[in-house]
């Protein structure tokens, strides 16, 4: 969106009196330049100057410029009418056959659940879908979970979710990576907001789901959660930004020494 200027009286006021300052510099410049006897060398450096000049200032202006977000708006990554819908996150296992999506898909839409996002992980029994879907308000949890069941999914797991789901995972892995390397964020912090688990350095002796993560040391770190169970793809981004984390952390070490 691009962003509307108000004119203003005053910058009007400052665009009339700039031009009669160069009208009145340029006259003065050309009566002195009649009476010099290297007037058209003066010339030359003087358009010279100004080149550079304009050079500078344009250069000047795009870093001072404001950047506009790459990344769209909230209300705009926000499909379905709110006051209607829910969304939820849900996670099933569909045999890794061609058609098996479409039947799920076709399903869910008997029952008015709009597919947003979809994630597909490949799995030991089958591919592991992770969708985002929009539910009617008044459809509980547990007949979206019989509605996959009866389009093919199988140990399926439906949670609520909010918007901040809607944002793409690799935007979102990417941003909360950044925060930790600046510190704006604890890596305990990005890994709960990446993927909604703790990070434990004992291993948790509850019913819960664990992944596995190795530090720099080589000592295990515990991803633990109640549900839904880790992915591959999931455990892989939390080691990733574990790596990146540790990483910035040894180099403003050695930095910090020197």
């Amino acid at each position: 969106m691009k962003a509307i200027r108000v004119a203003h009286w005053a910058a009007d006021l400052i665009e009339v009196a700039a031009v009669f300052f160069a009208v009145g510099t340029a006259h003065l410049f050309v009566t002195l330049l009649g009476e010099r006897a290297h007037g058209p060398q003066m010339l030359a450096a003087s358009g010279v100057i100004v080149i550079a000049g304009a050079l500078l200032r344009r250069r000047w202006k795009r870093r001072t410029a404001p950047v506009a977000s790459r990344h769209a708006a909230m209300p705009d990554l926000l499909g379905f009418p709110a006051a209607r819908s829910d969304l939820m996150r849900v996670r099933t296992t569909l045999p890794d056959r061609p058609g098996t999506l479409a039947a799920l898909a076709e399903r869910l839409a008997g029952r008015g659940i709009n597919i947003l996002a979809i994630q597909i992980h490949p799995g030991e029994r089958g591919a592991v879908d992770e969708l985002l879907v929009a539910v009617p308000a008044e459809l509980p949890a547990a007949e979206v979970v019989a509605t996959v069941a009866a389009g093919g999914g199988e140990a399926t797991e439906a949670n609520r979710a909010d918007v901040h789901d809607l944002v793409d995972p690799a935007t979102r892995a990417l941003t909360l990576a950044r925060h930790a390397a600046t510190g704006a964020m604890s890596l305990a912090g990005a890994v709960h907001s990446l993927l909604g688990a703790d990070l434990a350095a004992t291993r948790p002796t509850g019913p819960a789901h664990v992944a596995v993560l190795h530090d720099a040391g080589g000592d295990e770190r515990y991803l633990v959660r109640p549900a839904p169970a880790f992915t591959p793809t999931e455990i892989s981004r939390a080691q990733a930004l574990m790596d990146l984390y540790e990483d910035d952390q040894r180099r403003r070490s050695s930095q910090t020494r020197r």
